[in-house]
């Protein structure tokens, strides 16, 4: 299958690099010089296709843009209809980046720093695969030593599958399991018939599986009656055992001891995890022989004093915006206006706090202190005239165009009227 998809392929190849197919029937007269160009051309990889103002496509990079695409792809290009359909894509691409390229769009410093993102991200990831490709995969032996010091980990606890016949009294239980131990005896039957537990009298007084712990389900915790059917074993019947439920009468469907799983179970496992303590390791190798190959040496004293560095205040404000507590929004506002008094972004955060007692909290008095605060303070900033404007009449049921639309102040919570609405 390999040799035929290669066979295609090449069929492809050829077919788009040449640009025709077939040479023409020797009972032909050769051809004149004319066409003898003519067919050069035609066959010529450089030839111009298309052009789109000062730039051509030719079947040499139509032919490269088939090999970025996808082994399985590929052969439907094969064809004329593929090869024009290849063409047309590669015609739309170039007059799309054309028109940006005209509109400005290459040089727009947002999408400069996504490009230089993307290639940081490609060049590191395709380095690093190569360079962990070479890190080995944990033998057999090693997975046998891990599996010999580590047996706890393989440990499958014992425990028993049993069911009950519960009793109020002594006296009644060990006339239930006298009727059980008599010939012919139906364990579901007397189930049925004598036990208190209407939770699984029904079921034959099936109570699952449980380990030492003694986990039943109906009964809840019973660490002694699962030791007293361990030390039944497989297939007996026993009691009758005391427990806070009442008196049992127990029959042991299955008792499995304490084991260790093999080596072939876990062999998988063990090999995951080895693989990955070992990429991890192999990683920081890796990374410490890089660092010190190129000699970094970070300033200590720098690095803490960036760390502890104090936020500005648009990195506070844009912080205060994501808190969903009114609360707490207004007093991350404050905390920009008290510790930045000066910064551009501090009215637009003395307008929050305003905002919020007003709309959110509904302390008109406080909001108004808040909004005269701005106007004396920042009187010739763009939201002077909402504030003054909100001292005038958030005590009313009108609404400010700054409510309406896009318009409402960065990091408002666009509040209800005053009827609920």
């Amino acid at each position: 299958m390999k040799r035929l998809g290669l066979l295609a392929w090449t069929l492809a190849v050829v077919a788009l690099t040449a640009g025709v197919a077939g040479a023409a029937p020797k009972s032909k007269p050769a051809a004149t010089k004319k066409n003898a160009a003519a067919a050069a051309a035609a066959n010529d990889s450089d030839l111009v296709l298309v052009r789109i103002g000062s730039e051509v496509i030719t079947p040499r990079m139509l032919a490269a843009r088939l090999l970025e695409l996808p082994e399985q792809y590929r052969p439907q290009y094969s064809t004329p209809e593929g090869r024009k359909q290849l063409l047309d894509r590669m015609i739309e691409e170039k007059v799309w980046i054309k028109d940006a390229e005209a509109n400005g769009v290459t040089k727009r410093p947002d999408l400069l720093l996504q490009i230089e993102a993307q290639k940081r991200d490609l060049l590191i990831r395709t380095w690093v695969n190569e360079v962990m490709a070479k890190n080995p995969a944990p033998s057999d032996s090693e997975a046998t030593v891990y599996y010999n010091e580590h047996q706890d980990e393989w440990k499958t606890p014992a425990n028993v599958t049993l069911r009950h016949i519960q009793s109020k009294t002594e006296a009644d239980a060990k006339k239930v399991l006298a009727l059980t131990k008599a010939k012919g005896a139906d364990w579901d039957k007397l189930a049925k018939t004598y036990s208190a537990d209407t939770l699984t009298r029904n079921t034959g007084g099936s109570l699952g599986t449980a380990t030492r712990e003694g986990g039943f389900a109906g009964i809840g915790s019973q660490p002694a009656l699962a030791e007293s059917a361990m030390a039944l074993g497989s297939g007996k019947i026993g009691g009758p055992y005391k427990t806070d439920k009442g008196w049992h009468i127990i029959k042991v469907e299955n008792y499995r001891a304490e084991s260790v799983r093999d080596f072939d179970q876990v062999r998988s496992f063990i090999v995951r995890q080895l693989q990955q303590e070992r990429t991890q390791r192999y990683y920081q190798d890796q990374l410490t022989r890089i660092r010190s190959t190129f000699k970094v040496s970070p300033d200590s004293a720098a690095v803490n004093k960036w760390m502890s560095a104090k936020k500005g205040a648009r990195e506070m404000f844009q912080e205060a915006q994501n808190v969903p507590g009114a609360t707490e929004r207004l007093a991350m506002y404050r905390q920009i206006v008290d510790e930045y008094p000066q910064d551009e972004v501090t009215p637009q955060a003395l307008f929050m706090v305003g905002f919020i007692q007003s709309e959110e909290l509904k302390d008109y008095d406080a909001a108004e202190r808040v909004f005269r605060e701005l106007l004396q303070k920042y009187p010739n900033s763009e939201l002077a005239s909402s504030a003054q404007w909100m001292v005038e009449h958030m005590r009313t049921d009108e609404v400010p165009d700054f409510l309406h639309g896009d318009t409402t102040p960065s990091g408002a919570k666009k509040p209800a009227s005053k009827d609920g609405h």
